[in-house]
């Protein structure tokens, strides 16, 4: 996209994405051709500075009028202007040459932009716009995809777009930033950025977010600093924002209606939850202290329902008018869990946003979103929760970190969720600047089973399994656990998959046994045929130990001593144990030749849950 340069006869200046843009009841004339936004706003700084003299007074708006200075001389008129732009654009070695010409335009007394909205007839599209980019941060093919949600031109976008820079509801901004001597994308946060030189100077790109498509310093975003205002279509016509208001009550038709009671431990956690949001969630009077902590860990066992936990919280958020995000790193986690959402839900218009999601602007007050969605938002929310913290390709992706902090909106709280928190969490729990709240016990009111550790000598690489009768021992537990239920066999390697599939199928021929792994085009039809209990034993990565329950499953993890086997990580695959009311028992082994710390320190926190879950009276053994 290319902004133009306009200049008035009287040396007002300004940028606009759309050529035929009229600003100025008075004569003016246009800069062809256009240019990024980035080098348009250094060389409108560049003009500011030439007029302020040899100090550069700092500019609060590359989109409010640069020549208001009383007492403007004769040499500070458009003309002079003119010939200042054009001097600057000839010392730049790739621009000197372009043939750069000023275009007379006239203009004329109406509001700004009107001629350009002359197509848009509806109140009704013009006001769905403003619904459907409130708190959004999007690029140039975001607005085209967003037009043809809206049913507008890509023309018509960006008329509405820059209609709301003009009132100061929005802002056009560089893709990627300098910032001092480095740089900053705009979009994720990253500074790691690549430079290149363009005919523009140095320029950089953004290698960290091209999941969303590749921005550069030569690409500019759209953001929308206020939530849905009152659009002016002109000085008769006003529409008024919907429902989708980041402050007050919502008009919107629906309840809340829990498909169960929630247990104990649950009602517990809920209640906790809900205080916590109540008592300064969305308060923009915060007083500092103990109270004032916008974050909250949510630390529950595997298979405790803590999804469930935080709805009451929500609910509650939402009749108060404002708006909602629950997040996960992966897209199976979103998945599942939107069908509870929109049975515990009805009525309520939900937003669900991954990388396959056909529509990606639905104007909703709850939003269910992976969290690389959530880089296209900017302080859009009231509330979130952000489920599975601590799982890839979260944790340790300072981007999505910066881009979930950023969806915040002023005063907004976000509550945590996971069963395996990650060191730096409890530190900051340590250090009192997240609170905690524990949900020890499972939802069936049972323990959840403790992990055995069963000693091995050697390695079980299929490769040289047979060695010292490692297979042997191996096939003995599969065979003891495969009579109580399905059989999940977690392995260390992805290369390791397919090899112990074909070993076990020579070993026992008259099982069912399949294999999976991330990259496997065929996991999700893989997966759907294990929950149908098609497959005896089925080998996988740790690509199942979250977000998967299968009934009456039992676990065994080879190699438990592995360096990608961490505590959480053997936590959650030993967690897809007695997940269910009907199966709440069953069996997890970890093999290894050695018991490392990762391996105690998850048998230590699955035993700590269960401790105080007995305390608590909330599990009965």
């Amino acid at each position: 996209m290319m902004f133009y340069l306009f200049v008035a006869d009287s040396g007002e200046l300004t940028l606009s994405p759309l050529l035929d843009d009229r600003h100025f009841t008075e004569e003016f004339e246009v800069l062809r051709p256009g240019l990024p936004l980035s080098f348009a706003q250094f060389l409108l700084e560049e003009i500011h500075f030439k007029r302020m003299g040899s100090i550069k007074a700092k500019v609060l708006s590359l989109w409010e009028v640069y020549a208001k200075e009383k007492g403007r001389d004769k040499n500070r008129d458009g003309a002079w202007v003119k010939r200042e732009i054009l001097k600057i654009l000839r010392k730049q070695p790739g621009l000197k040459d372009r043939n750069w010409c000023w275009e007379k335009k006239t203009g004329l007394p109406e509001s700004p932009l009107r001629s350009n909205l002359k197509n848009i007839t509806e109140k009704e599209r013009v006001q769905d716009f403003l619904d459907r980019t409130t708190g959004r941060l999007l690029a140039k093919a975001d607005l085209q995809r967003l037009g043809q949600e809206c049913r507008l031109s890509y023309t018509e976008i960006l008329t509405l777009c820059h209609e709301q820079v003009m009132k100061g509801y929005a802002q056009w901004i560089p893709a990627v930033k300098r910032e001092g001597k480095g740089w900053r994308c705009e979009r994720c946060g990253d500074a790691l950025v690549e430079e290149w030189t363009s005919i523009y100077g140095l320029a950089a790109t953004c290698p960290a977010c091209t999941s969303l498509g590749a921005v550069s310093s030569l690409h500019e975003l759209y953001r929308s600093i206020a939530p849905s205002p009152m659009s002016s279509l002109s000085s008769t016509e006003t529409v008024h924002s919907a429902s989708s208001s980041f402050h007050g009550r919502s008009n919107i038709s629906w309840v809340f209606s829990p498909r169960w009671e929630l247990s104990q431990a649950q009602k517990l956690a809920a209640q906790q939850v809900l205080n916590f949001v109540k008592g300064g969630a969305i308060d923009y009077n915060m007083i500092q202290g103990e109270d004032s902590r916008k974050e909250m860990l949510l630390w529950a066992a595997c298979g405790a329902g803590k999804t469930e936990v935080c709805f009451p919280a929500a609910a509650w958020a939402l009749e108060q008018g404002k708006k909602v995000l629950f997040a996960a790193p992966r897209q199976d986690v979103v998945l599942d869990v939107a069908p509870r959402l929109q049975q515990d839900f009805p009525g309520l218009k939900l937003s669900i946003l991954t990388g396959t999601s056909q529509e990606r602007f639905t104007p909703a007050p709850f939003v269910l979103a992976t969290t690389h969605q959530i880089l296209r938002f900017s302080q859009a929310f009231n509330l979130i929760f952000l489920d599975e913290m601590d799982a890839f390709p979260y944790y340790g992706n300072t981007a999505l970190t910066w881009g979930m902090e950023r969806a915040l909106g002023p005063g907004g709280k976000i509550v945590y969720l996971t069963a395996t928190p990650s060191p730096e969490s409890l530190e900051k729990v340590k250090a009192g600047r997240v609170g905690l709240i524990r949900l020890p016990a499972r939802h069936h009111g049972k323990a959840v089973p403790v992990p055995q550790w069963q000693k091995v000598s050697g390695s079980l690489d299929p490769e040289c399994l047979y060695h010292k009768g490692q297979g042997q021992k191996v096939f003995d537990w599969l065979k003891e656990l495969a009579l109580l239920g399905p059989v999940l066999l977690f392995v260390p390697k992805i290369s390791w998959v397919n090899p112990w599939v074909e070993i076990l199928r020579k070993e026992f021929p008259q099982w069912a046994i399949s294999g999976s792994y991330s990259a496997d085009p065929h996991r999700g039809e893989k997966i759907e045929a294990l929950r149908n209990k098609m497959f005896r034993v089925f080998v996988c990565t740790s690509v199942l130990e979250r977000g998967v329950t299968i009934p009456n499953v039992q676990i065994i993890v080879l190699e438990a001593d592995h360096g990608i086997f961490d505590e959480r990580a053997l936590v959650q695959m030993a967690g897809r144990v007695g997940r269910t009311q009907e199966n709440p028992t069953g069996n997890a082994l970890f093999l290894s030749s050695k018991r490392t710390p990762s391996i105690e320190k998850a048998i230590y926190w699955i035993k700590e849950q269960n401790e105080i879950a007995f305390a608590q009276g909330l599990i009965d053994n």
